[in-house]
């Protein structure tokens, strides 16, 4: 069995450490932000980021309701509302953030959509990474952190309430398509970036055939082993094509598949290995491959309550 390797290495640069030209951390107000400041203060201590735009996105304001309150001298002025958010927003970022000069930070507020303010955003500033936290509880499922992952042109960092503030071992989810390599060398980027010594591990997650379905000689537990050991023979060409400098020091993870579904599996393999961080690659941003960014993605963030997730798009 042969693991199809889906785009040409005859163009790759070599991988270069991880830095952010613009950031957009969007922010809640609430009791999420301190992780998330949190986290972005740690990662501006290791990555270089040019410019960080923080942005709190209130919800639209209802005149036509308004007009009928009683209290309508109790209103107070967008204005003043908005230099209210503005000033708990100034005080908050400069509790948190300790690495970041004060002309790399900007920070605004508005009313609108959070997800459509949040991506007009990104497209004006030519963000190449936003940045949101995700709370954590059932009543939460993630349906701001899909949405930006499908919709955003640029990578998204979805920072879960009980995240951590460290990397010291990243997972990528590997299916050996284009997509795969845009994560795995994202991840190899970050690795290189980072001071400390980051365990770097990518997971495979196949199916065995269905055996009612052939005639053959061999147990199950011997296919088993032949499909291992070709998959893992097609892994290490697939990391000496595309990341030739880091593949001796990349760890492989097989995992079989027996139940429905991938996401569980990604979240059980990141949780025994300990992984700080997954890095999974996503589609683009075009009508079409909207549609295609795949439940394995948008499952793992509605499920994912503990690790970052870097959602890696080809721009």
């Amino acid at each position: 069995m042969k693991v199809s390797q889906s785009i040409s290495n005859q163009n790759l640069k070599p991988v270069t450490p991880f830095k952010v030209n613009q950031a957009i951390i969007a922010l809640e107000l609430g009791g999420i932000d301190e992780t998330l400041l949190g986290y972005v203060d740690f990662l501006a201590s290791h990555v270089p980021i040019g410019s960080a735009y923080f942005v709190h996105i209130l919800p639209k304001f209802d005149l036509y309701n308004a007009l009928y309150e009683k209290e309508q001298e109790s209103l107070i002025s967008n204005y003043q509302l908005d230099q209210e958010v503005v000033d708990r927003m100034r005080i908050s970022i400069e509790d948190r953030l300790t690495t970041l000069e004060a002309n790399q930070v900007n920070f605004d507020v508005r009313e609108g959509d959070a997800l459509e303010e949040l991506l007009k955003d990104t497209e004006d500033l030519g963000a190449d990474l936003i940045i949101i936290g995700q709370k954590s509880g059932k009543e939460h499922h993630g349906i701001l952190a899909r949405n930006l992952a499908r919709k955003a042109p640029c990578n998204a960092l979805i920072v879960p309430q009980d995240a951590p503030h460290r990397i010291r071992t990243i997972m990528v989810p590997i299916d050996f398509s284009h997509n795969s390599v845009q994560a795995l060398r994202s991840a190899i980027s970050l690795q290189q970036q980072l001071e400390e010594e980051v365990r770097l591990i990518c997971l495979n997650i196949y199916d065995l055939p269905n055996f009612s379905l052939y005639s053959v000689q061999k147990s199950r537990e011997e296919i088993k082993k032949m499909m291992e050991e070709d998959r893992h023979e097609a892994f290490r060409s697939f990391l000496h094509t595309y990341a030739p400098e880091a593949a001796e020091s990349i760890e492989i993870a097989l995992v079989e598949r027996e139940n429905p579904g991938v996401s569980s599996y990604i979240l059980k393999q990141a949780d025994e290995y300990g992984a700080d961080l997954i890095v999974i690659g996503a589609r683009g941003h075009s009508k079409v491959e909207l549609l295609l960014l795949g439940s394995v993605t948008e499952k793992l963030l509605s499920a994912n309550e503990r690790i970052p997730t870097l959602v890696v798009k080809d721009r």
